[in-house]
């Protein structure tokens, strides 16, 4: 296993953790299909015996699904070995402190019965606050940690101006970037977090699954997934056509599609931890795999970059 530092929090993660959101279910009439809650909690039970230690989830997850399974999860002595990062969606259409401090405050103990737990590891805003309402979300946030409920907060968020307010307002400690291969404006919010000793995860290393190689010559999405109507358009199966030459980062087994998309991320500045879905065993021990594995050469970088900016995806 391979640990990095989660920045100034000094938390010690796997490089590779577990997105939870999967975990939540077609919950509220959507979500993901091809879970079930029995392999979701076996998912994270293996993730204890490999040492994979950081859950990603979020009040949002399956109307707060996801939270109740990693609740049921972590039960009998569990808690303790792992980090849990989940998120709050602040309100960002009112200016009304009142409402923004009691969001933040509602959401929080919502949180913590869901997970079953008196403590948050990382709490995260799940969007940028109201401006006027800054101040009062990151006060009520520190007021939080001082309590013990969370120990550290950050945000989700690319935006580096939105973080940069933040950072002035309070003691933020984490950012989570959407970042991968075909998706890289994240890069000038992950060498924020470098400059600013910030932690990062990272999320949607596999661009919903379509770096994971398996959509690349066909789309066979179960008619509910909420992917459908992204991989099934006439301009997605061909751009899938162009991506399959990724494949040549896996030539003569050396990895998986997902493990090269993985350490492609993993290798990037600014990174501490990848936070993949995964809807099962399978899928959590192929991601993780990526942490064994050493980083893609500079001409296999380059290449990568290559096919995937001239796949029109």
């Amino acid at each position: 296993m391979e640990y990095r530092v989660l920045g100034k929090t000094g938390l010690k993660v796997t490089s590779v953790g577990v997105g939870c959101w999967q975990m939540g279910g077609m919950k509220g009439g959507s979500g993901w299909t091809g879970t079930t809650d029995e392999e979701s909690i076996a998912t994270v039970h293996r993730a204890e015996e490999m040492g994979v230690n950081l859950l990603d989830t979020a009040e949002g997850y399956g109307q707060g699904h996801s939270e109740e399974v990693l609740g049921k999860a972590l039960k009998d002595g569990r808690r303790d070995r792992f980090v849990i990062a989940t998120k709050v969606r602040p309100i960002t259409d009112d200016g009304n402190e009142d409402k923004a401090r009691q969001r933040i405050l509602e959401a929080c103990e919502g949180s913590l019965r869901r997970l079953q737990t008196d403590h948050i590891d990382v709490y995260q805003l799940h969007a940028v606050p109201h401006e006027d309402t800054m101040p009062v979300v990151m006060d009520t946030l520190a007021e939080l940690k001082a309590q013990g409920k969370i120990r550290w907060f950050g945000i989700s968020i690319n935006d580096t101006d939105a973080i940069r307010k933040l950072l002035a307002l309070g003691d933020l400690a984490t950012v989570q970037v959407s970042y991968n291969i075909l998706s890289r404006s994240g890069e000038e919010a992950l060498q924020l977090a470098k400059d600013e000793n910030l932690g990062s995860l990272i999320r949607s290393p596999l661009s919903s699954g379509a770096l994971s190689g398996k959509y690349f010559d066909a789309q066979d999405l179960d008619d509910a997934d909420r992917r459908l109507e992204r991989f099934s358009s006439e301009k997605s199966a061909a751009a899938f056509g162009k991506l399959s030459e990724l494949l040549f980062l896996t030539e003569g087994g050396r990895r998986t599609m997902v493990q090269a998309a993985l350490r492609f991320v993993l290798d990037t500045v600014g990174v501490t931890c990848v936070i993949p879905g995964a809807k099962s065993r399978q899928q959590l021990e192929d991601n993780a795999g990526a942490m064994d594995l050493r980083p893609l050469s500079e001409d296999e970088r380059a290449r990568a970059i290559e096919i995937a900016d001239g796949s029109g995806f």
